[in-house]
């Protein structure tokens, strides 16, 4: 959670915070089967009940994007989403080294936010050697996640969709596509690319801020 100890301590002035990792990142365990999108889903839903959380905001993105839409799908504690340029929307291209070659091109076009493509590699670096013993299922893990997608299906729950127009590993029409059939949504849309939660860090709390209080019925908690 370095990357968003900024973001993390604003909020919790506000909110109580709760930030485990994804089963397989952080300090986490890799799951032993191939997990889908869903099976994270229960997985933090199980999570939620065994706190005794009553009601919850789940905020999830890229990949934590996925797993929070399929949590809103099989818990009535989940009482409002916010989604964050998504995974598990939409299929998108298994061409890793092309998209690899793009975000180093955004960089390269934008050397102001270089520093935190230096980050975003040290953290890779970091976490292919953390999870070495596990890092081919965890490769594995992700491939299956991209056949795994669908667009939401008669969401009534709140939704703020929060998208950068330049991310080329999941597309703002996606969002614009999810903003239309989510009947009760509102969309932002931001510069940047996918990476922009990281470069644009005081923008993104203010962003968050905003879909917070698209729900006026879940107060902050703390005051």
């Amino acid at each position: 959670f370095i990357i968003f100890k900024k973001t993390l301590n604003e909020l919790s002035k506000k909110y109580h915070i709760i930030a485990p990792d994804i089963p397989g990142y952080g300090d986490s365990s890799t799951p032993k089967e191939l997990w889908s999108f869903k099976d994270y889903a229960d997985f933090f839903v199980s999570f939620i009940k065994n706190l005794n959380i009553k009601e919850v905001i789940v905020v999830g993105y890229s990949l934590g994007g996925g797993i929070a839409y399929n949590m809103t799908l099989n818990s009535e504690k989940i009482k409002k989403l916010i989604l964050i340029n998504s995974a598990g929307i939409e299929k998108t291209s298994n061409n890793q080294s092309k998209r690899d070659f793009d975000r180093l091109l955004f960089y390269l076009i934008h050397p102001q936010y270089f520093p935190t493509f230096l980050i975003l590699l040290k953290e890779w670096v970091l976490f292919t050697f953390k999870h070495l013993m596990n890092f081919h299922h965890i490769k594995k893990i992700r491939k299956g996640l991209n056949n795994s997608f669908g667009y939401p299906n008669d969401m009534k729950i709140p939704t703020s969709i929060i998208w950068s127009k330049d991310d080329k590993i999941f597309p703002v029409k996606i969002a614009q596509k999810l903003h239309k059939l989510i009947k009760n949504s509102q969309l932002f849309i931001v510069n940047g690319n996918h990476d922009w939660v990281l470069y644009e860090e005081n923008k993104f709390i203010d962003y968050l801020n905003k879909a917070l209080i698209f729900y006026t019925g879940f107060p902050p908690t703390r005051e």
